[in-house]
Formats: C-alpha cells, structure tokens, sequence
C-alpha cells in the first residue's frame, strides 16, 4: 500500500516536470518568431509658424524667355536686373537670350521668344503682335564716333549733310536706322563689328549709344576713336511683350513704377 501512494506521488511530480518543460519550450519558441514589444511612439510638437518649402521642394517658377542684343552692356545688364525682379514679384523667372538685333524682332513678334528686352517706343511699328510695357525703363542717347585722327575732322562739322561719308550701325538698333543723313549706309550684325570697320577705314563714321561702344572698347583714347559732342537724338526704352502675355502687361508696368517709387 506504502508502495502504492510513492508510485502516484512519483507519477504526479514528473507530470508537473513534463508540463513546466513544454510551457517553457512554447514561451521560447514564440519568443523567437514575434518580434519585441515596438518603442513608445514620440509626440513632435506642433507649430504654428508657416510652411516654407524647401528649395528641393518647391515647384520651379515659370520662365519668361526674352530676346536681347548681343551686345551685352552696362546698361543691358542693369535692365535685365530690373525685369528679373519684377517678374520674380509676379511669380515668373525671367531668361534672356542674346541675338542679333534685327533677328531678335522678328522671333519675338513671331512668338518664338516672350517679349523683347527693350526698345524705343516705334521701334515696333511693323511688329504688331510686340505689345509695349507703358513704363520707361530708362533713356538712351545716340552719338557718333570717328577715328581721332586729323584726317577724319571734316567729319565734326555737318556731317549729316556730307554725301560721301559711310556711316556704320548696328542692324535693328532702330535710334541708328531711323536717324536720317545723306551719307551712304553700311549696316552690320555688332557694335564691335562697327568699330573694328571704323578702325579699318571700311566706314567714316559709327552711330550708337555709348554703353555699348564702351562695352567693346572700354578706352577710347587708347583704341584712337572720338565721340563726338553732339547728341544727335535721345529715347526712352521700354519692355515688350508678345500679345500672348497681354495679361502680364498692367501687373508688370505697376511692379516696374513701384520699383522706381522705392529707388
């Protein structure tokens, strides 16, 4: 009988052992395919300032492309400043193009390019879809230069009405091709080209504003070419735009005068 009850007491105990034995195989076997408890989640604080974007993020502004001249001087580039900051203000990235001058009006009117840098105000006459932006960017002044040697001083004196002379401009400086003398004409692509024909002989005399000669040849004396004192005409230079940018025409006048207003 004694026998008896230690064999149940032996049976129950390695029971007990055999069970504690598989619940822990069970616990490791599921430590081993779930993975641990996830991190507490971190609050970020909310803020009320605006959202910037990033310059990765945000979207390019649409460009305005726009024709200039190739000859890129001190005055082209202050007017291409003046532009570029008024058409960020109005949401746009202005680029330009450097062409010949009298190509320039031509793609432009024909809608291959924006608008035109600037001209004078008549320049457009015969390019009517070139709208003009009615607030003047600045003035220009046309004066003629010859070569500073003793040869060339008839020229000084009413040399408009001297039939021999040949006088050199840029082809589409429209102040050059509007100004009238009894001269023969000789219309070339560039200032520097003018000049150089000046020099060789080629011409008598040059028409063109004095920022661009001085682009080219930025000391006269030293080159041996004079300007000479008269002013022969002065215009106010504008902005155009193709009519397909009609809409920009008023917002873009308002935001050239408000530059101005604020020097």
């Amino acid at each position: 009988m004694l026998w008896a009850n230690l064999e149940l007491i032996l049976q129950q105990k390695y029971l007990r052992l055999l069970m504690f034995s598989l619940l822990w195989v069970c616990h490791f076997l599921a430590a081993q395919q779930w993975p641990a408890a996830p991190a507490p989640l971190t609050t970020v604080p909310f803020s009320t300032a605006p959202f910037a974007p990033s310059q990765s993020t945000a979207a390019p502004l649409p460009p305005i492309l726009i024709a200039s001249s190739v000859n890129q001087s001190a005055l082209t580039r202050m007017i291409e400043n003046r532009l570029a900051k008024a058409y960020l203000a109005l949401g746009y990235q202005l680029q330009v193009e450097h062409l010949p001058a009298g190509r320039s009006l031509l793609m432009s009117n024909k809608g291959d390019y924006d608008g035109e840098l600037f001209r004078i105000k008549n320049a457009t006459a015969n390019y009517p879809n070139l709208l003009l932006v009615p607030q003047p960017l600045t003035s220009l002044a046309l004066y003629a230069f010859v070569l500073d040697e003793a040869q060339h001083q008839h020229t000084d004196a009413q040399w408009q009405q001297n039939p021999k002379l040949r006088i050199g401009y840029v082809r589409g400086f429209k102040m050059a091709e509007q100004y009238a003398f009894k001269g023969s004409r000789v219309a070339v692509t560039t200032t520097r080209q003018a000049l150089e024909m000046l020099k060789q002989g080629k011409v008598d005399l040059m028409l063109d504003d004095v920022a661009s000669v001085l682009q080219v040849e930025p000391d006269l004396t030293a080159a041996k070419l004079r300007r000479l004192p008269q002013v022969l005409a002065t215009e106010q230079l504008f902005h155009f735009l193709h009519k397909k940018h009609q809409a920009l025409i008023a917002p873009l006048a308002a935001e050239l005068k408000k530059q101005q207003t604020e020097g």
